[in-house]
């Protein structure tokens, strides 16, 4: 959001998305408000608005900053399946971290962090011979596969699910659909 006129920030974005990720790791997300967050940042309430429209846009940020780390690592991949692995074990590496967010990964509007690691991937599959609509199924599948697992295992990971939709993906490709 651009600044609005009045007092200059003490914070800006990135910190308040950092505290409320700081504060849900310690609290909980139900108790993450946004007066608890303010408390943390030490303003206002009001002071958040600044930067956020409401707790909702707060939370719709945070999967993308958990993700920051995983656009570079994604973008020197040239195979899209490697790609695909590499976004599966950020979601993974991210949810291990904060799993009470694994709630907030299922949102129709990804951040710049989560988009740019998409679309190379998806690039990379269609480079391959996938269709955009195909290689952008694969790429949910993958990410809600790794969610269902994390939101299931109650802090034991297993692979193997998301193994076994990558085999197919690649197997998928080498035929040719």
């Amino acid at each position: 959001m651009t600044q609005r006129p009045g007092r200059p920030a003490t914070i800006n974005l990135d910190q308040v998305v950092a505290a409320a990720i700081e504060l849900a790791d310690e609290v909980g997300l139900a108790a993450c408000t946004m007066r608890a967050l303010a408390d943390r940042v030490g303003v206002t309430p009001m002071a958040l608005y600044r930067h956020v429209r409401d707790k909702e846009h707060l939370l719709e940020l945070v999967p993308d900053a958990l993700l920051a780390g995983v656009v570079a690592p994604v973008r020197r991949r040239r195979s899209g399946v490697t790609a695909l692995r590499e976004i599966a074990d950020g979601v993974r590496v991210a949810l291990e971290a904060h799993p009470w967010a694994a709630v907030l990964f299922h949102q129709p509007n990804p951040g710049p962090n989560m988009s740019a690691a998409a679309e190379h991937c998806v690039t990379l599959l269609v480079a391959e011979g996938a269709s955009p609509d195909v290689a952008f199924r694969w790429l949910r599948a993958v990410v809600a596969q790794v969610i269902g697992e994390m939101l299931t295992a109650h802090g034991e990971y297993d692979p193997t699910g998301v193994d076994l939709l990558l085999a197919s993906i690649g197997e998928s490709r080498r035929r040719g659909r």
